[in-house]
């Protein structure tokens, strides 16, 4: 009698552990999932052809033109190599008191979280090429334990940085007309690029919980490229419609 108790429990549980399992993970599905950064500044749209012969609209976005700088190491960067990477951009310069030392803090936190990570990248545009030499961002740079290759502390022209940071990443570069404390006025941003030189976002250098969420964006746009985005792949034709 006992043993028949038992079994019929046991079959209980067999046909009732289903239902639990339904009612407790059903409403876990329904949590939205983190989505990848989007694309910002849109500028028109582009038709393409895909394989199958049809006609496709895909809205065409900016991207940060191409210029060559000068690295720590004495050699040169062109902004294009990056494509195919996702990278950060801030700007800062050596000397600075206040708080260029902040954003190096941070983007040495974000270096660290994707040390491993071969297909991305940091560069950091000074903003006072005059006073720092190359000599001067090595020092810098060893300073914040910076990897050669993965995090890259450049200088050009100050006429190019400072078009670069307002017509290509839309912050603010340029030297202080006030003559305040910090001699230049540049952006705290942290300014997020992908595989194709679209900006995916701007989060404050100085906020921890802003540069949190700037780790948790590249995590997903590191793991959209591996499922997803194949490098080999180029539409056949197309033709850009830009609208006004």
């Amino acid at each position: 009698m006992k043993e028949n108790r038992l079994k019929v429990y046991a079959l209980g549980i067999v046909i009732f552990l289903p239902f639990l399992f339904f009612f407790i993970f059903k409403p876990l599905s329904k949590v939205p999932r983190p989505k990848v950064p989007p694309r910002l500044f849109a500028k028109g749209v582009v038709e393409t052809v895909n394989d199958q012969g049809e006609k496709v609209l895909d809205s065409v976005y900016h991207t940060v033109p191409n210029l060559k700088f000068q690295t720590q190491s004495g050699d040169s960067l062109e902004l294009d190599s990056l494509r195919g990477d996702i990278y950060v951009a801030d700007f800062f310069f050596a000397t600075c008191p206040g708080i260029c030392p902040k954003l190096s803090n941070s983007l040495e936190r974000v270096q660290s979280a994707f040390i491993k990570d071969h297909n991305f990248k940091i560069v950091s545009f000074t903003v006072d090429p005059e006073r720092d030499s190359i000599p001067q961002l090595r020092e810098y740079a060893n300073k914040h334990n910076a990897i050669p290759g993965k995090w890259y502390f450049l200088r050009g022209s100050a006429q190019d940085v400072y078009k670069l940071a307002y017509d290509g990443f839309f912050v603010t570069a340029k030297p202080d007309q006030n003559n305040g404390p910090e001699a230049f006025v540049h952006s705290e941003k942290l300014i997020l690029v992908d595989w194709e030189g679209n900006i995916r976002g701007y989060y404050s250098g100085i906020d921890s919980s802003s540069v949190k969420k700037l780790m948790g964006d590249i995590v997903l746009l590191l793991r959209f490229t591996e499922q997803n985005f194949n490098f080999n792949d180029q539409k056949k034709t197309s033709k850009k419609i830009f609208s006004r």
